[in-house]
């Protein structure tokens, strides 16, 4: 599964019955973090919470376009 606008960011169950997030970049190569089912809420709850802060701060750090 890709995240909607996010061509690099996919989501996938590995074999082992993890959740697991892939981010690849051209700079840092491929990303990958696994957590087990039992804590998907808990992560998707602390990403929820901590949305708007991020946003907040990405917009803050992002370089201003002419």
């Amino acid at each position: 599964m890709r995240i909607k606008g996010q061509r690099d960011i996919e989501i996938s169950i590995s074999d082992g019955g993890y959740i697991c997030l892939k981010q690849k970049s051209e700079e840092e190569g491929e990303q990958t973090i696994e957590f087990a089912p039992s804590y998907g809420a808990k992560v998707a709850t602390a990403i929820g919470t901590l949305q708007e802060f991020a946003q907040a701060k990405f917009l803050k750090a992002a370089p201003e376009e002419d």
